[in-house]
């Protein structure tokens, strides 16, 4: 429990700085990432101009590492009772994470970036599972614990995600070039979801649940 209340304050902070972080790159942003030289106002423009469009993309990111960490708390907290879960905020978060999935579309077709269009998926799926776990039935008794299990995986994943696409590079000089490149945006995936499997398979037996249909709950 203190391990998961510790990850949920981290989840809060790292998402409270980067919001911070995507504010600061709209309104100041040759502040953030200066020239590294002296430049004329035409290119400074359009330097300005290149950094503001990473914002959406960091906003994204910043909901796709949050609203399954707070789902996942959210869902321990409830446990059988959804009606407890369809909160203001619960409702906002997903449908905030499933438009900006929406607006990621956009921006990888006008920046030609097919690694936005590739991750644009991730959002909709958060979303939409989240949405419609708080307003369905629970199929099986313990269905909000391994709601909860896969939340909280699915946050560390897009946690992982981040710090080594963004991050690693940065601050540990952990660099991926050529053909393992594309490591840091798939291998938290490789790694998490099988794990989330095995887990949440795990728990399913050990509650008597492994054989129980949506069905027949």
């Amino acid at each position: 429990m203190r391990a998961g209340k510790g990850f949920f304050v981290a989840t809060c902070v790292i998402a409270s700085t980067g919001l911070m972080m995507a504010a600061m790159m709209l309104i100041a942003p040759l502040t953030i990432r200066p020239p590294r030289g002296p430049v004329g106002p035409g290119v400074a423009a359009k330097i300005a101009t290149e950094i503001r469009m990473i914002v959406p993309f960091l906003v994204y990111l910043v909901l796709i590492t949050f609203t399954p960490v707070y789902h996942g708390v959210r869902v321990l907290a409830t446990r059988r009772a959804p009606d407890r879960l369809r909160t203001p905020f619960h409702t906002t978060a997903n449908a905030a994470t499933i438009a900006m999935s929406a607006t990621l579309i956009g921006l990888a077709v006008f920046l030609r970036q097919p690694v936005f269009a590739a991750m644009s998926p991730i959002g909709f799926l958060i979303g939409v599972g989240q949405l419609q776990f708080a307003r369905r039935p629970y199929p099986t008794p313990m269905a909000w614990w391994y709601e909860h299990m896969s939340s909280m995986i699915g946050g560390g994943i897009a946690f992982h995600t981040a710090f080594l696409v963004l991050g690693a590079g940065r601050l540990i000089g952990l660099r991926f070039d050529g053909a393992v490149a594309v490591l840091p945006w798939i291998l938290p995936t490789l790694i998490g979801i099988p794990a989330s499997l095995i887990w949440v398979r795990y728990y399913r037996r050990k509650f008597g649940e492994l054989g129980v249909s949506k069905a027949a709950a």
